[in-house]
């Protein structure tokens, strides 16, 4: 019975993983095609950890090992691997490891960008749909936000949403950007701004590198490949099976 649970599981997973990739994919094509993006980049090469019988200390220390004296002056890290290979749980890790490291997201910066075009359609009172993202409109949205240090030494994403009101999306992540027409409308805005956030991530990256920090990104490498840095690891299982393996007894012991 728990096979044949965790079997249905592990495929449900891999579906669901095939189905994200081909989005992103095509978010990459587009930019690609409105030339935000170039069609090969020049990805250096990737460090493959088999996490097979592995725990996360053990996976941490294979990196940290890896990444020699490079945190010490700061440098960008990347990870990608299939969803239930502890990509989150490793970069939580690393990032209590290492000195001045911070975890990038880049689900903020999408939704800020949601805010911005949202703002617009209330402001001239036009419907939200995939027809009012123009390449001037998201080109304009992209302007409204700026990636810096504060007046307080930390770094932060600010959104302009006027002359005279700016949000710093450490404070708003949790409010204005989490309400629920933000959610709605994040999918088809994210189709027509892949390119742009991922140039948006890569540059506010290189920013914190320079000032000696360590930046830790994780997530699938269609868009990781954009972001120029010799520390880049991948996360893969031999045996597939226990991804789901994991998560039924996950959801077994939960009942």
């Amino acid at each position: 019975t728990f096979v044949s649970f965790a079997n249905a599981e592990t495929e449900g997973i891999l579906a669901r993983d095939a189905e994200d990739a081909e989005k992103l994919a095509e978010g990459i094509r587009h930019a690609v095609s409105t030339g935000v993006l170039p069609a090969d980049p020049p990805v250096e090469p990737t460090n493959s950890i088999d996490v097979l019988g592995k725990s996360v200390d053990d996976v941490t220390a294979l990196i940290t090992q890896a990444l020699g004296d490079a945190p010490t002056a700061g440098c960008i890290f990347v990870l990608s691997g299939l969803s239930g290979t502890g990509k989150g749980t490793t970069v939580a890790k690393l990032q209590q490891a290492l000195p001045r490291a911070m975890a990038w997201s880049n689900g903020n910066v999408f939704r800020s960008i949601t805010l911005l075009v949202l703002e617009h359609c209330a402001s001239t009172g036009t419907e939200f749909s995939e027809t009012v993202l123009t390449p001037e409109l998201l080109e304009s949205c992209f302007a409204k936000l700026t990636f810096g240090k504060s007046d307080d030494g930390t770094f932060d994403t600010m959104i302009h949403l006027s002359e005279s009101e700016t949000l710093r999306v450490s404070e708003v992540q949790n409010t204005k950007l989490k309400e629920p027409r933000i959610g709605k409308s994040i999918p088809t805005v994210a189709k027509m701004t892949q390119g742009g956030v991922v140039k948006f991530a890569a540059g506010a990256a290189e920013a914190m590198r320079a000032d000696g920090m360590n930046v830790l990104i994780e997530g699938r490498s269609q868009t990781l490949d954009y972001i120029r840095t010799p520390h880049r690891f991948e996360l893969t299982l031999s045996n597939p099976a226990v991804i789901g393996q994991r998560r039924a007894a996950q959801r077994m012991m939960g009942e």
